[in-house]
């Protein structure tokens, strides 16, 4: 990153890091997308650079891709007129600043310069500060010309945990929220992935109920349990018309299977993958039980006990299934207790363990 700055410096460019990856390093956040901007031309980018990358002219961008880092790398611009959400006529800027006006956000519009310096003229720091969403110019207008600007406030104040400032919540009171259904299914799949894996998907259902959003994010939802495992707990209680794979349909049919039978048994364990499993876990409140089950799997022992963990759940706290099981695998050993279930169940029931 700093070797492409300092090659653009070097042949007499301006050249500055931009956007998420200044406001992720700022909140700790790691991230293999990199935007920088500058005064070059594409094709003197290309010169730059020794043709390493690809020219993408109708967007004055040229992009490198080094190991698991990915670069834009773009020409200060400004965006003239949108269609369909992608700006169609766009013409070179003569400074940062110009550029940085076209941005989305105000956290997007962080900058640093070849010297590590920050560079924030549009209040970035003061929004990062107070964890608020605030549209860069004219809320309305951006947020009507590219209408994926909408979803996106959304997914950054989920997944951030920030606030939308109120000149956002005034433009959904007030907007016809039909707005969303110019904006392709696919994005917004990709989008509700983010938040559902992130911490923040109790705010997105608030934010959708606050504003009658659902339908035009194509879902129908009740009550929601967002403490999942991942993105697939999220969407098994949900009914959408968002594309779905194969894979996923398969993954949230198996969670609904479990949460339907409201219990996890052990034979479960070598029937669904861990994607289906824990998630199931974490909606019927059964973790811990789970926890017990993939221990139990991985205890070694020489003999085969004939006792399910079930069996041992019934009369064993959680957390001393473990010790339990290696009392009796001693005691059947040392020949006190015979290897059936019932007299392992018998002696569980009856056994001292503390």
């Amino acid at each position: 990153m700093k070797e492409l700055i300092r090659k653009l410096n070097e042949n007499g460019y301006e050249a500055y890091i931009v956007g998420g990856y200044v406001r992720d390093y700022l909140l700790g956040l790691s991230t293999t997308d990199i935007d920088i901007c500058t005064n070059a031309t594409v094709d003197e980018m290309d010169k730059v650079f020794e043709g390493i990358g690809k020219k993408d002219p109708a967007y004055f961008a040229y992009h490198i891709k080094d190991g698991e880092y990915s670069y834009d790398i773009t020409t200060f611009r400004k965006e003239l007129a949108y269609k369909k959400n992608k700006p169609v006529k766009i013409e070179a800027a003569p400074d940062l600043g110009t550029d940085l006006l076209r941005r989305d956000f105000t956290i997007n519009t962080f900058a640093i310069d070849s010297n590590g310096l920050f560079v924030d003229v549009l209040g970035a720091k003061k929004d990062l500060n107070n964890r608020l969403i605030r549209v860069v110019g004219d809320t309305e207008k951006k947020l009507k010309e590219d209408r994926t600007r909408i979803i996106r406030a959304i997914r950054f104040a989920c997944t951030l945990d920030f606030d939308l400032d109120s000149e956002i919540m005034e433009f959904f009171s007030k907007r016809k929220n039909q707005l969303l259904n110019d904006v392709p299914k696919e994005y917004k799949k990709k989008e509700l992935d983010k938040i559902f894996d992130s911490n923040g998907a109790y705010k997105f259902f608030y934010i959708l109920r606050r504003y009658g959003l659902a339908k035009h994010f194509n879902i129908n939802f009740g009550v929601v349990n967002t403490n999942t495992y991942n993105r697939y707990g999220v969407w098994s209680q949900l009914d959408t018309t968002l594309p779905l794979s194969k894979k996923e349909k398969s993954i949230i049919a198996d969670i609904k299977t479990l949460i339907n039978k409201k219990d996890i048994e052990f034979s479960d364990m070598k029937l669904y993958q861990d994607d289906v499993l824990y998630n199931a876990a974490y909606i019927l409140g059964l973790q811990n039980k789970v926890r017990v089950f993939k221990e139990f799997m991985s205890l070694k022992s020489i003999i085969d006990i004939d006792a399910s963990p079930d069996i041992f759940l019934k009369y064993v706290r959680y957390e001393d299934v473990k010790k339990v099981y290696r009392i009796v695998e001693r005691n059947i050993m040392e020949g006190y207790l015979s290897n059936d279930s019932r007299s392992i169940e018998e002696f569980i029931k009856s056994c001292n363990y503390e």
